[in-house]
């Protein structure tokens, strides 16, 4: 009989984490009166052990139970009859074990049931339940995900009558974004939403690629008018697909759905998910938040949807590390293991060390967007707060919103495509048996081919990180600008190894970023100026502040996006590496190594920026002159 494992206990690293790494104290003492009573904790030490310990029950769970299953969910086909998307005996299952350790309603506000936990401790519990088994995990996500949303935009009467029945596992729900013909382009949809007399509205339209897409409550986004376009004229839609499809209970006679399910997608991983194809036809739904700020109010589901996904990324990781580091221990060659063969033995460190670094800043994300949610609710609801309190609560919200959204794309890109690249590695080091269905390695292969896709692709998140970084230096040039000159000083005067190679590598960051800048410049404007001089820096800002302003004009820097982006994510998880090495000096050998490793490769992405390739940019200029070329590569 095979020993029980727990996925959260059998990791030090997580423990290590939320214990010494983040600041759960903070959370604890931005919690209310009534909040703290509902916890049962009147001490920071009681809401840590019971953090930790709603964690440690998940993990028995996964460990345990979801990850045995994992193999039979692989088998078991999702089919649609008469309408519904029946799923898998093994998944039904699965959901209903989370769903009785509360997997459903960790985020959610006690007064609808929930546990009111932090988003941190649901995004590690992603990462446990994804190490168990992907599929499980992309249906028990959209349960506390989707409610958060709910609590957040809509009406009283919306949240009292769907946050409960979520927090309770009883309905679950789905994201309802691309459309066949506007995948990553929302301004270009063309669903839309049509007011009614009663306040409600009626939606018309089809949505593809939707996961968990029967559930029964949707969140739409749609235009607010048939026939407009942008982003301004994009609405928030709650739309439920079984009755009672309205709040007073009623229904369409003769009406089975709402909205219907028309396809399952055959897919390559993630069999027991259902991805659907979603088709509206006058269906009921509610307006969520304000008319018109849709995209703004679903930004809030999507940037946690991609922190989520990073987590996602570092659960297959560490079942990868682990699955090749178990097999390469036991294989025999040559009279001694595999995994002590010098090449393996390489791949096996540097696998073991980006799990720790991908580790580092995930959980630094998540318990800044903690603290970002935490402090807005505060900051709204809490009257007894001082000027002077709210005045320090509002610095910290702020420094908590920068760090998300400058590590949210950088988690999601550097995590899929790390979980890509591990999976490969790891089914190499299986040699043949790799290949072959007997061994999970294969799996892990498919698994993850999904990261760098949903929840925007790899180049999605690459476009974020570089627009950001261009308007952050056009918005504080002088801030830019010291930051570069002041990196050389601090890289020579660095007594400490791990700071001075971590203040090197910001160095050449900064380098590339200017790189990209220079590339915008006319070549004659280009040529005269250097990098060096604070003089010629703020002049190279300034003559590009107009056209970086509006967003234009920026073909080069776009060309280099994913390339900054990487170097961007690999200093992030450096210096939370030398963070973690700082406090704990066992770690150390994980900065030094992550920080020796990458030097090249950031040195090489730098390079690439700066190449010029003829035959490259006669193929860009190409496209300008093909009809109906132009918007596809301004897009």
């Amino acid at each position: 009989m095979k020993q029980k494992e727990n996925f959260v206990t059998d990791n030090p690293d997580i423990r290590y984490h939320l214990t010494r790494r983040v600041d759960l104290k903070g959370i604890f003492e931005g919690l209310s009166p009534e909040e703290r009573e509902v916890a049962g904790c009147s001490t920071f030490e009681e809401y840590r052990d019971m953090l930790l310990v709603a964690l440690e029950t998940l993990g028995d769970v996964c460990g345990s139970e979801l990850a045995g299953n994992a193999a039979q969910v692989e088998k078991e086909p999702i089919y649609l009859k008469d309408g519904e998307v029946i799923l898998p005996p093994s998944i039904v299952s699965n959901l209903e074990k989370l769903v009785q350790v509360g997997a459903s309603s960790m985020s959610v506000e006690p007064k609808y049931g929930g546990m009111g936990l932090p988003f941190l401790l649901e995004a590690a519990a992603n990462e446990v339940i994804m190490r168990a088994c992907p599929s499980t995990g992309l249906n028990i996500v959209w349960y506390s995900a989707i409610a958060a949303i709910v609590e957040k935009f809509g009406s009283d009467k919306i949240k009292d009558f769907v946050v409960p029945r979520i927090a309770s596992g009883e309905w679950s729900g789905s994201m309802a974004l691309t459309e066949p013909d506007a995948g990553s382009d929302l301004a270009a949809l063309r669903t839309y939403g049509q007011l009614q007399d009663d306040g409600t509205w009626r939606l018309y339209g089809s949505k593809r690629f939707i996961s968990n897409g029967a559930s029964q409550v949707s969140l739409v986004l749609a235009m607010n008018a048939k026939g407009v376009q942008g982003l301004n004229n994009l609405n928030l839609f709650l739309c439920l697909r079984k009755p009672p499809f309205t709040l007073d209970g009623s229904e369409a006679p003769g009406t089975k759905f709402n909205y219907t399910v028309t396809k399952i997608e055959d897919k390559l991983g993630l069999h027991g998910s259902a991805t659907c194809e979603l088709n509206f036809d006058g269906s009921v739904a509610y307006l969520l938040g304000e008319n018109g700020k849709g995209f703004q109010h679903m930004l809030n589901l999507m940037n946690d949807a991609r922190i989520a996904v990073g987590f996602q990324a570092l659960g297959y990781c560490e079942a990868i590390l682990r699955l090749a580091t178990e097999f390469c221990s036991q294989r025999q060659t040559w009279g001694k293991p595999i995994s002590q063969h010098e090449m393996i033995a390489e791949k096996l460190l540097d696998m073991e060390v980006e799990v720790k670094a991908l580790r580092s800043l995930s959980y630094q994300a998540a318990i800044n967007q903690s603290v970002l949610y935490q402090g807005e609710r505060n900051l709204k609801h809490d009257k007894t707060l001082s000027e002077e309190a709210r005045t320090k609560l509002e610095r910290k919200v702020a420094k908590a919103r920068k760090r998300v959204r400058k590590w949210t794309p950088l988690i999601k890109w550097y995590g899929a495509e790390k979980a890509v690249e591990m999976a490969r590695i790891g089914l190499q080091l299986h040699g043949g048996y790799g290949y072959t269905k007997e061994y999970r390695a294969e799996w892990w292969v498919r698994e993850s081919l999904i990261l760098p896709l949903y929840e925007g692709t790899s180049q999605i998140q690459a476009l974020m990180c570089v627009k950001d970084t261009l308007k952050e230096v056009i918005r504080q040039p002088g801030r830019f600008i010291e930051t570069a000159l002041g990196l050389r000083v601090q890289t020579l005067r660095a007594g400490e190894p791990l700071r001075k190679k971590l203040y090197r590598a910001k160095q050449l960051e900064s380098g590339a970023v200017i790189s990209i800048l220079l590339s915008l410049l006319k070549t004659n404007v280009r040529a005269s100026i250097s990098e060096v001089k604070p003089s010629d820096l703020r002049q190279m800002v300034k003559l590009l502040s107009r056209d970086l302003i509006k967003m234009e004009n920026v073909g080069p820097a776009l060309l280099h996006a994913e390339r900054l982006c990487e170097i961007k994510a690999i200093v992030s998880l450096s210096q939370c590496l030398v963070w973690d090495a700082e406090d704990d000096e066992s770690r150390a050998p994980y900065a030094e190594r992550f920080l020796n490793k990458t030097w090249p490769r950031l040195n090489m992405l730098k390079a690439e920026i700066e190449m010029h390739d003829p035959v490259l940019t006669r193929r860009l200029a190409g496209f300008e002159t093909v009809p109906g070329e132009t918007a596809a590569v301004n897009a």
